[in-house]
């Protein structure tokens, strides 16, 4: 079995980012995902991943894991998105 080269894909975004465009993006990750795993799954078994049985899915899961990293937003935009402070 092939398994990908260790990876982590890491998501920065900027405190101004409009919460639509962060799930947009979130998205098009796990879509990237599904696609790669489909792409396993039916050369090895002639099914899409979510047809698989557990066992078929836990190893396709191994070949493509899902590794995504989330930091801390920044600033990229210049303004400042702070809280406005308690009363």
């Amino acid at each position: 079995m092939m398994v990908c080269k260790p990876h982590i894909i890491s998501l920065q975004n900027d405190r101004g980012t409009q919460y639509q465009a962060y799930i947009r993006v979130q998205n098009e990750l796990a879509a990237a995902y599904n696609e790669l795993r489909d792409e396993v799954a039916k050369q090895k078994w002639g099914k899409t991943f979510a047809e698989l049985d557990e066992k078929q899915q836990e190893a396709v899961q191994m070949i493509y894991p899902q590794k995504i990293s989330e930091a801390e937003p920044k600033n990229y935009g210049g303004g400042s998105k702070s809280a406005p402070a308690a009363n």
